[in-house]
């Protein structure tokens, strides 16, 4: 037991390097999460009923009745949750635990870019590591998901059944269910429905107190991640100044021609087995585009999973986000994209300095804090976005040094 840990986590340290996370600053924490998670791996698949109830006591932990009793026979195994501010690598050692565990214990990922019922079909963005596709979701989207399958287009129905069949025939197999923003309210109930199937999910998240889970009987292991930022580079490390080899780059990709995606312009070009997309800064975050938007931008490029992806954010200005709420959140949409599917990022503005640091990003903050007619729990969330993005923007400039073999 001792070796096999000892190999899987050399495993995880070399993917962590490759995923632009520091292994030197793994703890103890890390090593016992990977610990619980193989010791869970090493137990046979549990027997689960072949069906769960309809309608709302679809919510009740699985098998539970009148007189409040559960079936001895199915302890669902509790969540791993790992907390932390942003910026502590909690998502990033998921994708690398996502690419390692199942590697290692030959595990399916049956989560296809798109999913079907019948004659109906659910596009599904898959989030990439290295070029290659992982399982994790966010908690919305896993709770789509089964709402996909649950729900009869005939009846306007649900019908817990059929999403009890679809976990059972196509996630079990998988063992491991990861996620991210456990937090967010109104999703959590999606836990306690893959636990009470015997599945072991591990999720990250920026609070510590889970009372959904709690009231239905699953309560989680929670670990803090807490301390230094684990990804490597910083916000400056994204910024190229006019006699950074890097500054060429803007140049040359700007002679190409403009090309149009809905109300976004661009411009793209390989070059050394490396895809570049040049974005106006200020044109990007006013076209209206989230997340699922931009990820059908990327699906239009011509470049393959696994070619390196590198954007080039000219004429960069904080300016343009501190009076414009709404440029705020695309620009946290953007870079929440960029995390997910380990894109190279570099900034620059011809006409003075870029600025970008971890101070003034987080004076965007006041910004978002200040903007009138915003519910309090939006703000909040938002400035949790920024905060996201000061560790996420400094990752993807690494990314981009990298893949040129530019200095740091």
């Amino acid at each position: 037991m001792q070796e096999e840990l000892a190999a899987i986590w050399r495993e995880i340290e070399e993917t962590a390097v490759s995923a632009n996370l520091d292994p030197t600053k793994f703890t103890d924490t890390h090593r016992e999460i990977v610990a619980q998670i193989v010791a869970f791996l090493q137990t046979p698949l549990p027997t689960v009923p072949e069906a769960e109830p309809d309608g709302w006591r679809s919510w009740l932990p699985l098998g539970k009745n009148g007189n409040g009793k559960r079936p001895s026979s199915l302890k669902p195994p509790a969540p791993i949750i790992i907390c932390g501010e942003p910026g502590t690598g909690k998502t990033t050692f998921l994708n690398v635990l996502d690419v390692v565990l199942r590697r290692r214990f030959e595990l399916p990922d049956n989560i296809q870019p798109v999913m079907h019922k019948g004659e109906h079909d659910y596009p599904v963005t898959k989030r990439l590591l290295n070029g290659r596709p992982i399982s994790l979701l966010s908690v919305k989207k896993w709770d789509d998901l089964l709402h996909f399958y649950a729900w009869d287009r005939q009846t306007h129905g649900l019908v817990a059944a059929d999403r009890a069949a679809f976990v059972r025939e196509v996630l079990l197999p998988m063992r491991l269910i990861f996620a991210d923003e456990v937090e967010m309210t109104g999703y959590s109930p999606t836990l306690p429905i893959l636990a009470q199937h015997g599945l072991l999910v591990i999720g990250s998240s920026n609070q510590t107190r889970f009372t959904q889970l709690e009231e239905r009987e699953v309560p989680p292991h929670t670990y803090i991640f807490a301390g230094v930022d684990l990804r490597a580079g910083s916000p400056a490390e994204a910024v190229v100044q006019p006699d950074d080899p890097g500054w060429e780059m803007f140049d040359w990709l700007q002679m190409e021609p403009v090309q149009r995606f809905e109300q976004l312009t661009y411009q793209q070009q390989r070059r050394d087995e490396v895809r570049f997309v040049r974005l106006d800064f200020g044109t990007a975050v006013h076209a209206p585009l989230l997340e699922n938007d931009w990820a059908t931008f990327l699906q239009t490029l011509p470049h393959q999973p696994d070619e390196p992806l590198i954007f080039l954010l000219d004429n960069f200005s904080l300016e343009i986000l501190r009076t414009d709420y709404n440029a705020i959140i695309r620009f946290v949409s953007l870079f929440d994209l960029i995390e997910q599917q380990g894109i190279g990022v570099l900034v620059r503005n011809q006409y003075g300095p870029a600025e970008l640091s971890r101070e003034a990003l987080s004076h965007m903050k006041i910004t978002i804090y200040a903007a009138r007619g915003v519910p309090e729990p939006i703000k909040v969330r938002t400035a949790v976005g920024i905060d996201r993005c000061i560790s996420r923007i400094g990752q993807a400039g690494h990314t981009a040094h990298r893949l040129l073999n530019l200095p740091v």
